[in-house]
């Protein structure tokens, strides 16, 4: 195995200057399952070396590559069944690795908070436990780690510590988190500004390091809103924070570290940002992404030295996100990562001085973006004026007839959004001819906490009624059927699906639940939610606690209304939503006499990793969708 990835390395170094696609013939399944050529591409600060991530079949390896040859100098390697997560380098020399590891038993691999320091030559390696902190670009000899520095029963004393990454000395303690399981931030020299907590009400705490103590600048309970820090100005004199409020969606601040004053920086009047956008060496947030298609970026402060070219990047890369993601100390190279709806990423190297961009990889020079399909946003009102927003994806082979919806609900269901990004799932099936609905209903992230919020309460109330509402809008869209409709959910999403065949029988020819817990009261007794303190209150808070309620808002107890084609999909590992969610909704619909499909993989848990359950989870959607949904039935 070891000679296969040194040749694998050998053939990217090849590639990575004219990576292209071979060919714009329409995806198949096996173009979207087959892994991508790169995951990470990071510039080191001296601008001559690349370090990059390459998943195979049984681990993610990464390499070190010097751009003034092409060859590979260096390659970390976790074995079998470890997988590269993420990296970041901590000198011009030396580069900082952290991998998870897949337990017995279980195709889902697990973060040990394990880290693995290397130099570009492959030499002085070092393994250590940690989560990185900051990688200290002005003192590359160390870096910034937060460590357990003793386990309790209710979580772990964090503390921040200077250790260095050659292996050598004594790692110097800085600071101990202000309670357990704390968070810290560090200014670029290393020295502790922020750190933030949540309790057992999920309830968080931000604390400023002021004279040698943790003091509280934000309390949850006592503001109603969540206060993020985003990170430190290059000067230090100020700080950005991603900050709710109790109406409207979330802003920007910029936060003076001496006074305490904050003021908005970057917000819009309806929606969330989508995320930051990074000074070229990634140390400080010089403005905010937003929209609903291709981001805009708010800048702070157009005088900012890098702001300039950003929009010249954005200009270069219409209907497209451009950004850089790492660049050298000098400023004069970076990597530029772009990305779209039908694009999941190429990455350009940028020479900042005289504008030349050569093309170094895509993720997936197979897919080309002519032959995917692009996420239409759309923005409609439930029937009691609440905005649903979210995305209707044609097929682009339609064969000049009105194409097969299927409906996808997201997870979570709160705190999430579907966004404009790549999707894969949403590609899968409009590769094979289906329309793709995917909708942000009341209770999902990206209008504020109020919207979110909105949705407490109503599983299976008015956050099923968005869907259903959605549903009828895209049926009746120019390029749909509307009469072939089928929903495909995980985890909150197949419960959507489930329950929207009992509510709305005659509107779904079919429906798929993957992980769903179908049963409401049961959450409050299997799964892994429930087993603590915060678990609890979170089911109290979003559920309630009326088991009339419950009951009637469970799929598991309306079995008999269900006339549509049912795949139910569970790992038999989930820690999540228990399988015992699957074991009662197939006796329900035993009991009724519905007939049903599954498909149970023993080692999977809360979502599917493995390949080969990957692949046999996707034919079998995609065999299930046809058999309901061929036109003319």
């Amino acid at each position: 195995m070891t000679r296969h990835i040194a040749a694998t390395w050998l053939a990217i170094a090849g590639l990575l200057p004219t990576a292209s696609a071979l060919a714009a013939s329409p995806p198949g399944l096996e173009d979207f399952l087959r892994k991508p050529q790169y995951g990470l591409m990071l510039l080191s600060p001296a601008g001559d070396h690349i370090a990059s991530t390459v998943p195979l079949d049984d681990r993610t390896a990464l390499g070190i590559i010097r751009l003034s040859d092409m060859q590979v100098t260096a390659q970390v390697n976790p074995g079998q069944d470890g997988f590269i997560d993420d990296a970041i380098w901590v000198g011009d020399r030396r580069l900082l690795a952290e991998w998870s590891k897949r337990l017995s038993g279980f195709a889902q691999p697990f973060s040990g908070r394990s880290l693995y320091a290397v130099d570009v030559d492959g030499g002085n390696r070092r393994h250590f436990y940690g989560a990185i902190v900051n990688p200290l670009p002005a003192d590359p000899a160390h870096v910034m780690i937060s460590t357990c520095a003793k386990s309790r029963i209710a979580g772990c004393q964090t503390r921040l510590e200077r250790v260095r990454s050659d292996g050598t000395g004594k790692d110097e303690p800085i600071v101990d988190g202000p309670a357990l399981d704390a968070r810290f931030m560090t200014d670029r020299n290393g020295a502790p500004v922020f750190s933030w907590t949540y309790d057992d009400d999920d309830l968080q705490r931000l604390y400023q390091y002021r004279d040698g103590a943790w003091v509280v600048i934000n309390d949850e309970a006592a503001s109603g809103v969540e206060v993020r820090p985003a990170g430190i100005a290059y000067d230090g004199r100020s700080a950005f924070l991603w900050s709710e409020r109790t109406q409207g969606p979330d802003v920007v601040e910029r936060l003076d570290l001496a006074s305490g004053a904050r003021g908005v920086v970057a917000s819009d009047p309806v929606r969330d940002p989508l995320s930051l956008v990074r000074s070229f060496d990634g140390s400080e947030p010089i403005g905010a992404a937003f929209g609903a298609a291709a981001p805009r970026v708010a800048y702070f402060d157009d005088r900012h030295p890098h702001v300039a070219l950003s929009r010249e990047l954005a200009a270069a890369f219409p209907g497209e996100f451009a950004r850089v993601t790492s660049a050298s100390r000098d400023g004069s190279r970076a990597v530029v990562t772009v990305s779209s709806d039908v694009e999941p990423g190429r990455y350009y190297l940028l020479d900042t001085r005289s504008g030349d961009l050569k093309l170094l990889a895509r993720s997936r020079p197979w897919l080309e973006a002519a032959s995917l399909s692009p996420a239409t946003p759309f923005e409609i009102s439930a029937g009691d004026g609440t905005p649903l927003s979210g995305y209707l994806t044609l097929p682009r082979r339609a064969a000049g007839r009105p194409a097969p919806l299927v409906v996808l609900p997201h997870g979570g269901p709160y705190w999430v959004r579907d966004d404009w990004s790549f999707d894969e799932e949403t590609q899968i099936l409009a590769a094979a001819g289906y329309a793709v609905l995917r909708v942000n209903f009341r209770g999902s992230a990206g209008r504020g906490r109020a919207y979110v919020e909105s949705g407490y309460g109503e599983w299976g109330g008015r956050m099923q009624d968005d869907l259903t509402e959605a549903t009828r809008w895209a049926a009746a869209q120019p390029g749909v059927d509307g009469a072939r409709i089928c929903a495909w959910g995980a985890s909150y999403g197949g419960y959507a699906a489930l329950l929207g065949a009992v509510r709305e029988p005659d509107l779904y020819r079919c429906v798929i639940g993957m992980a769903g817990p179908y049963d409401l009261q049961t959450l409050f007794k299997w799964g892994d939610i429930q087993r603590s303190d915060w678990g609890e209150a979170y089911l109290q808070r979003v559920l309630g606690s009326d088991q009339k309620v419950l009951l009637d808002r469970s799929p598991t107890r309306h079995a008999a209304r269900i006339k549509a084609g049912v795949l139910l999909v569970q790992g038999g590992r989930d820690r999540r939503v228990s399988p015992q969610h699957l074991r009662e909704m197939r006796a329900a619909l035993d009991e009724a006499r519905v007939p049903y499909e599954t498909y149970l993989p023993h080692n999977e848990a809360h979502g599917f990793h493995a390949e080969e359950s990957r692949r046999e989870y996707y034919q079998r959607v995609l065999a299930f969708l046809g058999c309901y949904l061929r036109p003319g039935d």
